[in-house]
């Protein structure tokens, strides 16, 4: 049996932020408001997994789900916000 390639991955598109100067600020701004709206910081934690999934990116997917096992999240609930 042939041994295959692996394939590169690659992103889907740039990151915004990265291109538009005036992005990260935005950014930071949206995080530090929801962040005072009253919403439990693990619900947020959630919101923000399910928000990298969707974004595609692999290291906030990571850094989102580790924050949530040391907040005592289940693997359940981690695994299902893909769901």
């Amino acid at each position: 049996m042939p041994v295959q390639e692996k394939e590169t991955l690659k992103a889907r598109m740039s990151n915004p932020a990265m291109m538009i100067p005036e992005a990260m600020q935005a950014l930071m701004a949206l995080g530090a408001s929801t962040n005072k709206g009253g919403v439990a910081p693990t619900m947020l934690e959630l919101i923000n997994l399910r928000a990298s999934q969707i974004n595609g990116c692999s290291v906030r997917v990571d850094l989102h789900s580790r924050n949530l096992k040391k907040a005592g999240e289940t693997d359940e609930r981690i695994c299902g916000v893909a769901a």
